[in-house]
């Protein structure tokens, strides 16, 4: 089993028990000590698990970002199911930009259908993965890495969507909850924020685990979404507060 494999298994054993031993550990992935001990350093280095005297608790707080392996493994799915619906707001010869969230790196080989398209980006995987598809004409933000993910973000990479205009800005979050659209990361909000407000018009890809979610960072109230796409009807609290914003959500 690879390391990325164990990573994810010992990450859903947490999330189910919150607290697990090294033993247990062992048991259910039929690895040594010394694997799963090598295994929990790296998690603890990530800043997703705390590590305990003969075992490890799951990280609390919820303002850090998962990595982006676990990102990309999660919900995928719901994710393809998602990024299927926003073909409804596509056409040919749109400018487009897409944020560096795993859930909107799934509409790049749907973009393929379309012709003449601009895209702008702070995602490196979703500029390979523009690339490889060959379905746009691809434009990338400079600026700094973040840590455990593909994403490039700050002040410098928020400045360069200052220089386009898109039609749309399809973008991803951490949380919804009845007063808008949250984020864990500040440095995020920055690029999402500067997407928004150079776009035309704003599209929100999100799956169902993040209604009723809350985080520090607030990126925008309903009002500046235009429509929400998931895949399950929302709780009655968000789906009330979006229809008072006129932000559509769809889900079907």
């Amino acid at each position: 089993m690879f390391a990325e494999d164990r990573y994810d298994k010992i990450m859903a054993i947490l999330k189910a028990k919150k607290h697990v031993s090294l033993e247990y550990l062992c048991e259910q992935l039929y690895c040594s000590r010394a694997t799963i001990r090598r295994d929990l350093i790296g998690l603890e280095s990530m800043g997703l698990v705390i590590r305990k005297r003969g075992g490890a608790v799951l990280a609390t707080g919820g303002n850090w970002e998962y990595p982006y392996t676990f990102r990309n493994m999660e919900k995928k799915d719901e994710k393809t199911y998602i990024c299927t619906l926003a073909e409804n707001f596509l056409a040919d010869g749109l400018s487009l930009f897409l944020d560096s969230s795993t859930t909107v790196m799934n509409i790049c080989p749907i973009l393929k259908k379309y012709n003449n398209l601009s895209v702008a980006t702070n995602g490196i995987a979703t500029a390979l993965s523009l690339i490889q598809n060959d379905c746009a004409d691809t434009y990338m933000a400079g600026g700094h890495v973040k840590y455990g993910s593909t994403s490039i973000v700050g002040e410098q990479a928020s400045h360069f969507f200052t220089e386009f205009k898109a039609d749309l800005a399809i973008i991803s979050c951490r949380g919804i909850d009845p007063q808008g659209v949250c984020e864990a990361n500040q440095q995020q909000v920055m690029v999402k924020k500067q997407m928004m407000k150079n776009a035309a018009s704003t599209i929100l890809l999100c799956d169902s685990s993040k209604f009723n979610q809350s985080y520090f960072f607030r990126l925008s109230g309903f009002q500046g979404i235009d429509a929400i796409l998931t895949e399950k009807k929302p709780p009655a609290e968000i789906a009330k507060a979006a229809a008072e914003a006129s932000c559509d959500i769809l889900f079907e």
